[in-house]
């Protein structure tokens, strides 16, 4: 006897009906993206991590090679898989001046190591140092956005202080903020919205005397500042090198130039993985453990991140940055000779804010995008953000040249802004 139908309840016809050939679809999606921001263009000052054809063919066809391959199961059913992930962040941690016996793991993004670190910091907590309310995580007034979601999700507050002291973080700030519910503390190397290095031995030094968590987010600078010091630029101490620093995170899919989207949580001991492992036994299947958010991911990142920093090695590194650290003396030092423009503290990276000292920096940014620049709008204070790579080596002198042109514009009153306030960092 045949089944019924079951009846119809479903809202509308989203879904799609029929089949349709692939050749079709495609061409219809490359047309629809070609409305899209190019995600690289010597004119776009956006978040773009581009190092140059070759890298980033490198990057893309080791992905690849393992996009097919589960990372959840490396250990047991893809061995090569797990040889690269080892090899990748025991290159990391030697170039971040790790001890013998510290320790990894691999995520998707920054914003996943960092909720790793403090999953691991307030589970640490628990066993050596409890608390008797919400632990807390105090960090500078720059720090990322992720610790305030991964307080979210875990179950703890984040207190930030209301300023920042030249473009840094606030130790003495930080310091009046640390309560007996303290757990961890942070800083960053450097933050996204200034590009100067927090002075990260200061906040170590202060977690040490109050037997705390500290955590340095080296995101944007873990794979820029060990080779900007090679290179002979002043890069304050901000790894393991530094006493005091039991945590960082490295986004390898930033300045490592690997394919989106790999970051790594690294460990000063690798015996405090334990406190960011999730383990779950109580199911048919077996022993379940993990020490990210993540159970299946491809093992395309991976790949893609080991084969780059294989491929460049600390010589290719040195070359890029260097052609980049250029860059950005063209730029700083054009920015500085424009009447009325400031640039924000002293940039270790590869980005640069610079506000205006008297009229509308707003006005300025539209100016320049109405010649085809793309920039990023920043507020604390209002300023615009500027991300360099190797492709601003030809397009640097015509950016200035119009920065130029168009700030004389605003100063004369020729120009106001169509628009107020800052750019969303995402929505």
């Amino acid at each position: 006897m045949a089944a019924k139908a079951a009846p119809e309840t479903r809202r509308n016809r989203a879904f799609p009906q029929a089949s349709r050939p692939w050749d079709g679809l495609k061409a219809e999606m490359l047309a629809a993206r070609e409305a899209d921001n190019p995600w690289c263009h010597e004119r776009s000052f956006s978040a773009a991590y581009f190092a140059g054809e070759d890298v980033l063919r490198c990057a893309h066809e080791a992905y690849d090679a393992y996009r097919d391959q589960n990372g959840l199961f490396a250990a047991s059913a893809y061995p090569s898989l797990a040889a690269l992930e080892r090899a990748l962040i025991a290159g990391v941690l030697d170039l971040l001046h790790a001890p013998e016996g510290a320790g990894g793991s691999t995520t998707a993004g920054g914003t996943e190591s960092i909720l790793m670190a403090m999953k691991a910091a307030r589970d640490w907590a628990r066993e050596y140092r409890p608390v008797a309310d919400v632990p807390e995580v105090v960090v500078p007034k720059t720090a990322h956005a992720a610790f305030d979601k991964g307080a979210a999700w875990l179950g703890m507050k984040v207190v930030r202080v209301s300023r920042s002291e030249g473009w840094r973080a606030d130790v003495a700030g930080m310091a009046a903020a640390i309560t007996e519910n303290t757990v961890m503390i942070a800083g960053s190397a450097p933050p996204y919205p200034y590009g100067e290095t927090d002075p990260i031995e200061e906040i170590a030094a202060l977690a040490q005397s109050h037997d705390l968590w500290m955590h340095s987010d080296g995101c944007i600078g873990g794979m820029i500042l060990p080779f900007m010091a090679m290179l002979g630029e002043p890069i304050p101490p901000f790894d393991f090198a530094v006493p005091g620093v039991t945590s960082m995170s490295v986004d390898l899919h930033k300045f490592g130039y690997a394919h989106k989207g790999i970051s790594l949580c690294l460990l000063r001991d690798k015996a405090l993985e334990r406190h960011h492992r999730t383990t779950f036994e109580g199911w048919p299947a077996g022993t379940y453990s993990t020490p990210t958010i993540t159970g299946t991911r491809s093992g395309g990142a991976v790949a893609s991140a080991w084969a780059v920093m294989t491929t460049l090695g600390e010589e290719g590194y040195l070359r890029i940055y260097e052609a980049q650290r250029r860059i950005r003396e063209r730029l700083v030092a054009g920015i500085g000779a424009i009447e009325g423009l400031v640039v924000l503290g002293h940039p270790h990276a590869l980005h640069v804010t610079f506000y205006a000292d008297g009229f509308d920096i707003f006005a300025v940014e539209e100016g320049t995008a109405a010649r085809g620049w793309r920039s990023i709008r920043m507020r604390e204070p209002d300023s615009i953000l500027l991300w360099l790579n190797v492709k601003h080596a030809e397009s640097i002198d015509d950016y200035l040249s119009d920065l130029a042109e168009v700030t004389a514009q605003v100063r004369r009153g020729g120009l106001t802004a169509a628009r107020r306030g800052a750019s969303n960092y995402a929505t």
